[in-house]
């Protein structure tokens, strides 16, 4: 099977080894010590920051996982063509590269980062997993009090663009924390959970598929088996769950419970999301999904080239068992998938593209698509707040307005033993509350709790106002606390 792959592979994506010198470059890619060109493109600040690990790689130096017989999964150390090698070509494993990434930033950021393993790959690669916020900071916001963001990439390893804008994204959070105010804010404001490489045993074979050609990107349980693929990349496993790069991602949705996942893919220039096969009709939070398409991606999108946002099904093609699906169905979270624009490709229609220019720039589209979610992530759901506090020493009336881009369905507001259920609430729309009570004292404490998102598994918002009371004659006025407040969408690149 790994064979049919790697020659599929070869036909439509490589292009003709030339011979060359070592560090010169054919079509914008690296060359390695036998002159064949490799694939990826590895970006100019990974290898200059990492230049050794770079040269091993390319000189075939570092170790990678053996050949395997795909029927009994038995490491054979003798065979003579590794994984990174197809047909005579170098796909380079960029695993390694990356880990010395992800390594270098937990050395530099240990108040900031943590790195830890999610599970291991068929082959044994640990499935690195980083944990961002501001944990060195004694006056820090509770991280319970925080939305918690999720983003992933190289699901697909050929999709490599995808990793490195992923990496990109951690080197933005941390290495500019201390001069990119938009940065600051998400680390002092979000509890961020990043995978850079879902599949790095495919990377040693420039592969859409892991080490036993399952497409993880349809293994996952939630949607599993929906529509029926052809193999041989869009195999969904023997069952549902069956791969332990699957099961590694549940267990960190299941853990964290996050309530944004976005899962960086190319090419395509898409927003999707729920659902991937038509016949499971529109998911219950469909309105939420398509206010955000209608809202929020015209706005991203302007003077930049973006074609589509919808459902899976219908805005790319039909597909079961999807990591956004999953992401929604564990635990309701407003999960989408970018398909980055691949501007920049050389050969091929799935991620070649060459990283010639800051991420950020040149998948300008998702940069902002994943920017504005982390900055807006209350706003990916239903979102109550208190606008308005008026009444007298017994009596006050509350206005409560939905400020998300979801339908408020369950909702309470309380004021001590007492609550009060809030009507359903489309965005933008208002309820005005009575409550009853003795309000003689300066502040009054008043709870909102509501359900982020209308998929049962969703998880619940909670904020507590400290209201001060004024009083002009026998009327009160509330003045509201200030809750935290997204920055602007900041500077693009860093500020030298």
């Amino acid at each position: 099977m790994r064979g049919l792959v790697a020659a599929l592979f070869t036909a439509l994506f490589l292009v003709p080894a030339v011979a060359a010198e070592v560090g010169e470059e054919r079509y914008g890619y690296p060359v390695n010590v036998d002159g064949e060109v490799v694939f990826p493109y590895i970006p100019r600040d990974l290898a200059e920051r990492h230049p050794d690990v770079v040269a091993q790689v390319l000189a075939d130096a570092v170790p990678v996982a053996e050949a395997i017989d795909p029927d009994e999964l038995e490491a054979t150390s003798d065979d003579p063509d590794p994984l990174n090698k197809i047909q005579g070509y170098t796909a380079f494993p960029y695993y390694p590269i990356l880990v010395a990434e992800l390594q270098r930033l937990a050395e530099e950021h240990p108040g900031k980062m943590r790195l830890t393993s999610a599970g291991e790959s068929r082959l044994g690669l640990d499935l690195w997993l980083v944990e961002i916020a501001d944990f060195d900071n004694p006056e820090r916001r509770p991280l319970a009090e925080r939305e918690v963001m999720y983003l992933d990439g190289g699901t697909h390893s050929n999709e490599y663009s995808g990793v490195y804008f992923v990496t990109e994204w951690l080197q933005f959070l941390l290495d500019e924390f201390e001069t990119n105010d938009t940065a600051r804010w998400i680390v002092e404001n979000r509890h961020t959970f990043v995978l850079p490489m879902v599949n790095p045993d495919g990377s040693h074979a420039f592969g859409r598929v892991n080490a036993i050609d399952v497409n993880i990107n349809r293994n996952f349980p939630g949607t599993w088996g929906t529509v029926a693929e052809m193999p041989v990349l869009n195999w969904p496993g023997p069952y549902p769950a069956s791969e332990p790069e699957t099961q590694a991602v549940i267990n960190v949705f299941q853990d964290v419970r996050p309530d944004f996942v976005q899962s960086t893919h190319c090419c395509g220039n898409l927003w999707l999301h729920p659902y991937g096969a038509e016949q499971l009709g529109n998911a219950p939070d469909f309105d939420m999904y398509t206010n955000i398409c209608h809202h929020v991606f015209p706005d991203l999108t302007v003077d930049v080239e973006r074609k589509r946002c919808g459902e899976t099904w219908s805005t790319i093609y039909p597909a079961s068992g999807t990591t956004l699906d999953e992401g929604y169905a564990q635990v309701g979270a407003s999960s989408w998938t970018y398909e980055m624009s691949g501007r920049g490709r050389v050969v091929g229609p799935w991620g070649e593209p060459v990283i010639d220019r800051d991420p950020r720039v040149q998948e300008i589209e998702s940069w902002r698509g994943v920017l504005h979610g982390f900055l807006h992530a209350e706003k990916y759901g239903a979102l109550p707040r208190v606008v308005d506090v008026q009444g007298t020493s017994d009596r006050l009336t509350v206005t409560v307005e939905n400020q998300g881009w979801g339908n408020i369905t369950q909702a309470t507001l309380r004021f001590g033993a007492h609550g009060i259920a809030l009507p359903a609430l489309e965005p933008g729309q208002q309820a005005i509350l009575t409550l009853q009570g003795d309000f003689r004292q300066d502040k009054v404490p008043v709870e909102l709790e509501w359900k982020k998102r209308m998929h049962p598994d969703s998880n619940w918002g909670r904020v507590t106002y400290d209201i001060v009371l004024e009083k002009s004659g026998k009327a009160l006025t509330g003045l509201l606390p200030a809750l935290p407040m997204a920055p602007s969408m900041g500077d693009l690149l860093p500020q030298t």
